[in-house]
C-alpha cells in the first residue's frame, strides 16, 4: 500500500512543490547544470565539425552522459538512504515542471505592463519567450507572453508528466516480466529517468535546434528528435487544453465573455499547423481561438528575423495585457486536468494487477 501511495502522490506533489517554488531561481539548478554540460559538448562537437552527422553524435553522446550522472545520483542517493532517492527524484521531476515559473514571470509582465513600464516589460520578456523585446510594444510583449505560456504548456508540462508516466509503466512492466525488483525504487528510477532523456532531447532543441546560419546542419537532428518526442503528448495537451476551455467558458463568463469555446476549437481545427514546428501550433492555435487573439508574426531571435504565418481568424483582435491572465487560467487548469489523467491512468494500470 505505502508504494501505491509514493507512486501515485508523485505527480500531484511534483507539481505543487514547482507551483509555490518555481520562481525560484539558483545558480545550480537541474536544468542549468544540464545546459553547461551541453553547451560543452557542443562546442567540442562542432570544433570537429558543423555537420549533420557530428549533430547527430553530439545530441546521443549529450543525453547518453546526462543520463548516465542521473543513474550515478540517483544509485548513490539509494545508497545512502531509499528516503533520500526520492527526495531526490521529486527535486528533479518537481524542476522540470514549468507551471509555476511561467505564472510568476507571466503575471511579473503583466504586472510592469499595466504600471506603463514597458522598458522593463521588454526585458523581462528574453527570461520567459527567449525572443527579443527591445523594440516591442505592450501589444507584441502581450503577444509574445501568450505564445510563450501556451506552447511552454506543452513541453513544460504536457510532456514531462507523459514521459514520467511512460517510465514508470515501463518499470511496472519490468518488475513484471523481471522477478528482481524487491521496492518501487526501481519504479521511480525509471520513471525519473524517462523525464530526463525527455528534457535533455528539449534542451538541445533549444540549445541548437532553430534555424540558423551557424546550426543549420548541425542542430538538425536534435530539431527533429524533439519534434519527434513531443508528437504525442502535444496533442493530448490539446486535448486537456481544449477542455479547459469549456470549462472556463462556463464559469467565468457570467459577467464578461473572456474564453470563447467555439472559437478555441475552430481556430484549432484551422490554425494548428500555422507553425514553424509540427507541435507548437496545436496549443498556440487553442488560445487564439479562445482569447480570440491573433498570434504568430514576426519575432526576432538574436536579432535574427523569424517569419511566423498569423494564428487567429481575421476578426480578432491583437493581444492585449489581459490576454496574459486569460492565458495564464487556461495553462493552469490544463496542468491540474492533466495531472488529475496521468495519476488516474497509473491507478488504472495499478488496479489491473497486470504488473
Amino acid at each position: 500500500m505505502a508504494a501505491v501511495c509514493i507512486l501515485l502522490l508523485l505527480f500531484p506533489s511534483a507539481f505543487i512543490i514547482e507551483f509555490y517554488a518555481g520562481s525560484l531561481k539558483y545558480k545550480f539548478h537541474p536544468l542549468n547544470i544540464m545546459a553547461r554540460a551541453a553547451v560543452y559538448l557542443e562546442k567540442l562537437f562542432y570544433s570537429v565539425s558543423n555537420g549533420f552527422i557530428s549533430g547527430l553524435f553530439f545530441n546521443i553522446s549529450t543525453i547518453l552522459a546526462i543520463s548516465i550522472v542521473f543513474a550515478g545520483i540517483s544509485f548513490a542517493a539509494f545508497n545512502i538512504s531509499p528516503l533520500l532517492f526520492y527526495a531526490v527524484s521529486l527535486y528533479i521531476l518537481s524542476s522540470f515542471l514549468s507551471a509555476g515559473g511561467l505564472r510568476y514571470e507571466s503575471l511579473n509582465i503583466y504586472r510592469l505592463l499595466k504600471s506603463k513600464d514597458i522598458a522593463g516589460a521588454q526585458k523581462d520578456l528574453l527570461s520567459l519567450a527567449g525572443r527579443d523585446g527591445g523594440n516591442l510594444c505592450a501589444s507584441e510583449i502581450s503577444r509574445a507572453v501568450v505564445e510563450s505560456v501556451s506552447e511552454n504548456t506543452g513541453d513544460g508540462i504536457g510532456s514531462v508528466i507523459f514521459y514520467f508516466s511512460a517510465g514508470l509503466i515501463s518499470g511496472l512492466i519490468l518488475k513484471s516480466a523481471i522477478n528482481y525488483y524487491n521496492g518501487t525504487a526501481e519504479i521511480v528510477f525509471f520513471g525519473v529517468l524517462s523525464a530526463v532523456i525527455y528534457k535533455s532531447v528539449n534542451l538541445l532543441d533549444s540549445l541548437v535546434g532553430y534555424k540558423s546560419e551557424k546550426y543549420e546542419k548541425f542542430g538538425k537532428f536534435s530539431a527533429r528528435l524533439d519534434d519527434a518526442a513531443n508528437y504525442i503528448p502535444f496533442r493530448l495537451t490539446s486535448f486537456f487544453m481544449l477542455l479547459s476551455v469549456i470549462i472556463l467558458s462556463f464559469t467565468l463568463n457570467k459577467s464578461k465573455k473572456r474564453y470563447y469555446l467555439i472559437d478555441g476549437f475552430r481556430s484549432w481545427i484551422r490554425f494548428r499547423k500555422n507553425h514553424p514546428s509540427p507541435n507548437g501550433g496545436q496549443l498556440e492555435s487553442i488560445a487564439a481561438g479562445a482569447l480570440n487573439i491573433k498570434l504568430g508574426g514576426v519575432n526576432y531571435y538574436g536579432g535574427v528575423e523569424s517569419k511566423r504565418p498569423v494564428i487567429g481568424f481575421e476578426n480578432y483582435e491583437p493581444a492585449g495585457e489581459e490576454s496574459i491572465i486569460d492565458a495564464v487560467r487556461i495553462m493552469e487548469l490544463t496542468s491540474i486536468l492533466l495531472i488529475i489523467f496521468y495519476t488516474a491512468t497509473l491507478i488504472c494500470v495499478i488496479s489491473l494487477k497486470l504488473f
